[in-house]
């Protein structure tokens, strides 16, 4: 099969790298006798997760069983990923984006971090998970920010923020424009001034 543009290539870690074992139960065997069946092999999934403070190698295993009345071999399907044809977990990507998002620290840091506890993974494959991340995340922050916009009090204020070059040296100065509602939801909708008219189209959205 052709390779598919948003393949990776393999997880590569060290002996230093924890890894943590989980089974996969198989429910088309639930109430199968033991002496029924027997293991054949397993097929083995890995995936990169991170825990608070650390990252771990989530060892995916599913074993392969052969069914003695029907001599069918059984293995339950891997885990859905949230990123297709991607190693990355959920809890990785969370926690890079949070990294990245609400400590501020950039991809190539957090690449630097992955290499000093011993896990090889390419600065492009950072670049293009949280591109794919945030995708996955947009239709949550409009049906947010649309069930704000309801509200029958609404809060709304201009916070400034650092965001492209203006010259060599200098940040140019844009906005978050928060929003609040009486469900207690905030969304943080970006325009590039505090302009009356960013505000009006905020509102009229």
């Amino acid at each position: 099969q052709p390779a598919d543009s948003r393949d990776e290539p393999a997880l590569r870690f060290d002996d230093s790298v924890p890894v943590k074992t989980i089974e996969i139960p198989n429910p088309e065997l639930d109430g199968l006798p033991e002496d029924a069946r027997f293991a054949v092999s397993e097929k083995i999934t890995y995936r990169l997760g991170q825990e608070p403070g650390a990252y771990v190698v989530l060892k995916i295993v599913r074993k392969v069983v052969k069914r003695a009345d029907t001599g069918a071999l059984a293995c339950p399907p891997a885990p859905p990923a949230v990123l297709e044809k991607s190693y990355a977990d959920v809890s990785l990507l969370a926690g890079m984006l949070v990294d990245k998002f609400r400590y501020h620290l950039p991809l190539y840091r957090q690449h630097q971090r992955l290499e000093a506890a011993g896990i090889t993974v390419s600065r492009a494959s950072l670049t293009s998970w949280a591109a794919r991340a945030i995708e996955l995340l947009e239709p949550i922050y409009h049906a947010q920010t649309g069930s704000i916009l309801t509200s029958r009090v609404l809060a709304m204020d201009e916070t400034p923020i650092r965001a492209g070059r203006k010259a060599k040296g200098k940040m140019r100065t844009a906005y978050f424009w928060p929003l609040y509602g009486d469900q207690h939801e905030v969304s943080f909708p970006y325009a590039p001034s505090r302009a009356k008219q960013h505000a009006e189209a905020i509102l009229s959205r």
